[in-house]
C-alpha cells in the first residue's frame, strides 16, 4: 500500500514538471521570432493621395544621441505633404547624393521643413536614413524648394531611395515681400551662370537674406540646386533693390528649368 503511494507520488510530480517546461517553451518559441521579424519588413501599400511615399521600416536602428531622439520625440505632426521619388547621383569620391523637391500646395505658408530621406533594397529594406532641412526655409502657396541628402557610403545591397516629410508646419510668422525678377542664364563648360536683380517690396527692412536656385528636367526632377546666403548684416530696405550673380553645376543632363527664389526675415 505504500508503495503505491509513492508510485502515485512520484508520477504527480514527474506530470508538474513536465507541463511547467512546455510553458516555458513557448514563451521563447521560433513563432514569436518570426512575427517579430515581419515587423521590420516594409510592405507597400497603396498611397494615400497626400502621402505618396510609403515609409520603410528602417532593418537596422540607426545610432542617435540623446538631443536627437528627444527631438524626435516632441516633434509635432507633420503637415500632409505630397513627396515625390527623390533622384540620386553618386560622385566620383565613392557617395551619394540625393536631390529631390517638396511642394505646398496648400492655401497656407509653411515652414521649418525637413525631409527623411531612405536608401533602400529590393525588398523594399532601409539600409540607411538621413534627416534634412530644405534648401528653403518657408514657402508660400504653391512654391517649391529643393533638399539633398549626402550618404557618405553606398551600401552593396541599395536599389533605390524614397523619402516623406519629417516635419512641415504651418507659419505662423510675418514673412517679407522679396521678389526676384529680370533672371537670365547661360551655361558654359558645364555650369549655369545666373544673374538678375532681388527687390523688396515691402514696408520693412529684410534681413539674413538668402538666394536659391533650383535646376529641373523635363519631369520635374531636381538635377542641381544652389543656396547663396547674403553677408548676416547686409539688410535690403524697402523698395530697394539688389543686382546678384550665381552659378549653378548641375548633377545631371537634361535641365530644362530654372527656378531662382529669395527668402529673408524681419527685424
Amino acid at each position: 500500500m505504500r508503495s503505491n503511494r509513492r508510485l502515485v507520488w512520484v508520477w504527480c510530480c514527474l506530470g508538474v514538471l513536465v507541463a511547467s517546461c512546455s510553458q516555458s517553451g513557448a514563451a521563447g518559441s521560433p513563432t514569436a521570432q518570426v512575427a517579430t521579424r515581419a515587423l521590420l519588413k516594409w510592405a507597400a501599400t497603396p498611397s494615400p493621395s497626400a502621402s505618396p511615399t510609403p515609409t520603410p521600416r528602417l532593418r537596422r536602428t540607426p545610432t542617435l544621441n540623446p538631443a536627437t531622439l528627444i527631438a524626435l520625440t516632441l516633434a509635432p505632426t507633420p503637415l500632409p505633404l505630397p513627396l515625390a521619388l527623390p533622384n540620386c547621383y553618386e560622385t566620383p569620391v565613392g557617395s551619394l547624393l540625393c536631390l529631390g523637391s517638396l511642394h505646398n500646395p496648400l492655401g497656407v505658408p509653411i515652414s521649418q521643413l525637413v525631409v527623411r530621406v531612405y536608401l533602400i533594397d529590393e525588398e523594399g529594406n532601409a539600409l540607411d536614413v538621413r534627416e534634412v532641412a530644405t534648401a528653403r526655409s518657408y514657402l508660400l502657396p504653391d512654391e517649391s524648394t529643393p533638399y539633398g541628402a549626402q550618404f557618405e557610403r553606398l551600401p552593396s545591397e541599395y536599389s533605390s531611395a524614397v523619402a516623406e516629410v519629417a516635419r512641415a508646419l504651418r507659419n505662423t510668422q510675418m514673412l517679407p515681400h522679396l521678389h526676384v525678377e529680370n533672371v537670365q542664364s547661360a551655361f558654359t563648360e558645364g555650369i549655369y551662370t545666373l544673374s538678375g536683380t532681388l527687390s523688396n517690396r515691402g514696408e520693412q527692412a529684410v534681413q539674413q537674406i538668402s538666394l536659391v536656385a533650383t535646376l529641373y528636367d523635363e519631369s520635374g526632377q531636381v538635377t542641381g540646386f544652389r543656396q547663396v546666403r547674403l553677408p548676416p548684416d547686409q539688410q535690403l530696405l524697402p523698395n530697394e533693390q539688389l543686382p546678384f550673380s550665381l552659378s549653378v553645376i548641375p548633377q545631371a543632363d537634361g535641365t530644362l528649368n530654372i527656378v531662382t527664389s529669395a527668402e529673408g526675415e524681419l527685424p
